[in-house]
């Protein structure tokens, strides 16, 4: 099923946004690592436009702690950028670019910045929604 990643916050703490089914309903909120740009303050990795995600077994070097090959999607076609990934996370460090999916968002860590709750029941949810498939279109509308 095809999804659309709708951000509308993008500040030092990360890029928040919410993630939605082709018929508007809203599956996840989520978060990406905001890095420092001149002339937008701060941006993620992935610019607005659309992008093919393919289904896959990858791991995570350093972030999110997920050693282990698990299964996601990665967005490709993002220019100067690979291995950009869906995956649970709570924190902006726990992105390098990808896109962490959560339920809710609150300070968790008592930073002063928003952080996703339930990262992982979140995960689970979205990788359900797209059971038997194994490439989505993503649509990204930076706000």
């Amino acid at each position: 099923m095809n999804l659309m990643l709708d951000s509308f916050k993008s500040s030092k703490g990360g890029v928040l946004g919410c993630l939605f089914m082709e018929d508007g309903e809203m599956i996840a909120v989520t978060m990406e690592h905001a890095y420092e740009s001149g002339v937008e303050g701060y941006a993620p990795k992935i610019p607005a436009g659309t992008y093919r995600c393919v289904r896959g077994m990858h791991r995570l070097h350093k972030a999110g702690g997920l050693t282990e090959p698990f299964d996601t999607f990665e967005v490709t076609g993002v220019a100067g950028h690979t291995g950009l990934l869906f995956h649970k996370g709570n924190f902006n460090r726990d992105s390098q670019g990808c896109i962490l999916v959560g339920e809710a968002f609150a300070d968790i860590d008592q930073d002063g910045y928003q952080d996703v709750t339930q990262s992982g029941v979140a995960f689970t949810k979205f990788m359900a929604l797209q059971d038997g498939v194994d490439e989505f279109e993503l649509r990204v509308v930076r706000g």
